[in-house]
């Protein structure tokens, strides 16, 4: 059986981006009360839905291409009137750069090692792209050949189209009479978004904290860290490998 894991946010975090932008930004923040960690959530969230919604188009453009052009937008709508006062292309390149340098999250590589001694076939899928993922997994010293890890960038496709989940099912061979597989994530439209393709779903309450099942249904599985979250999977799906 297989785990396919979305990478940025679910294994990996996003305080390294938060920070620059604190280093950055902060002292030209604090004036108008805006705090440089929520506008750094709000940037990262706005070009998720500028990605996903240029995806449905079928305008797809990578992720971070996106992002690099969108921060004075959410300076304008934080409330600053004049965002080319606050921050310009360098500020962003300075942020994203500092973003890319993302940090594992807490029981990561224990929950992979967990995993892969159980049995389980491991995989990522993500919005990155794959190279700068497998970075992430090798300066964390963990295993993760590129030869698993897909991208919309591939399909030209991003979460939460079908077509990016029916690429990585594809890839484990699900489509072709392969085993059931789990689909991982930390964001609940993810999880949502995987289960209607066809994946069962593990979900890590490590981001988000509140899984809004109202709004996005009930995983399969839900944990609150990434270890604890390896132990409900072998204990969910053990038997069936």
């Amino acid at each position: 059986m297989s785990c396919v894991f979305d990478v940025v946010g679910t294994c990996f975090d996003y305080a390294a981006g938060a920070e620059a932008l604190q280093e950055r930004l902060g002292d030209k923040l604090a004036p108008y009360g805006v705090p440089s960690k929520l506008l750094f959530y709000a940037w990262v969230t706005s070009t998720e839905r500028d990605y996903s919604y240029l995806s449905q188009i079928k305008a797809y453009k990578p992720f971070a291409e996106i992002m690099k052009h969108t921060l004075n937008r959410v300076l304008f709508q934080a409330g600053i009137e004049d965002p080319d006062s606050i921050a310009g292309p360098e500020d962003a390149a300075y942020i994203i750069k500092g973003y890319h340098s993302l940090r594992p999250r807490p029981g990561m590589d224990k929950m992979m090692e967990k995993l892969r001694s159980a049995g389980f076939d491991v995989w990522c899928c993500t919005d990155a792209d794959t190279r700068r993922v497998k970075g992430y997994f090798d300066k964390a010293g963990v295993e993760m050949p590129l030869s698993k890890i897909s991208s919309g960038d591939e399909c030209k496709a991003g979460k939460p189209e079908k077509a990016i989940y029916d690429m990585a099912l594809e890839r484990i061979g699900a489509k072709s009479g392969g085993k059931p597989s789990i689909f991982v994530a930390a964001h609940a439209w993810d999880i949502a978004a995987a289960k209607a393709a066809g994946f069962e779903t593990a979900y890590c309450t490590i981001y988000e904290k509140d899984a809004c099942e109202a709004v996005f249904g009930k995983a399969d599985l839900v944990a609150p860290d990434l270890e604890s979250l390896a132990e409900g999977i072998i204990e969910k799906w053990g038997g069936k490998l």
